[in-house]
Formats: structure tokens, sequence, C-alpha cells
């Protein structure tokens, strides 16, 4: 069974959390032309930092860097 993404979250190399981006950004009437795993990825690269998938279960995985 495949786990649902709820969102991403970013922490910087200290672990410090710099920010967290739902998917439900790009669902209707929303559709944020910036997918969320985009712009977390994007302050990861600005703080240094690591991405983590979100899963429904409450369960995270690094996805950046890999």
């Amino acid at each position: 069974m495949k786990k649902k993404i709820n969102s991403y979250v970013v922490f910087d190399k200290k672990g410090k959390w710099m920010g967290g981006y739902s998917t439900k950004l790009s669902e209707p009437p929303l559709s944020h032309p910036t997918t969320a795993i985009e712009m977390a990825i994007m302050n990861a690269e600005q703080s240094n930092g690591k991405v983590y998938e979100v899963y429904d279960s409450g369960e995270m995985k690094q996805v950046y860097p890999k």
C-alpha cells in the first residue's frame, strides 16, 4: 500500500524547523503553480537544510538532499 504524502517540512543544518508545505497547495481551488516539494527544496537550498516527506501516518522520510 502506497503512503499518502500530506506535506513536506524543512529543517536547517542545526535541526531548526524552517517551514512546512502542504501538498493541498497543488489541488483546486488553490492550484499554486509551484508544488510543495519545489517550495520546500528552495527553502532547504537557502538554509542548507533537509526536506522530509510527512505521511498521513505521521512518519517522516528525508527526500532532499538524497
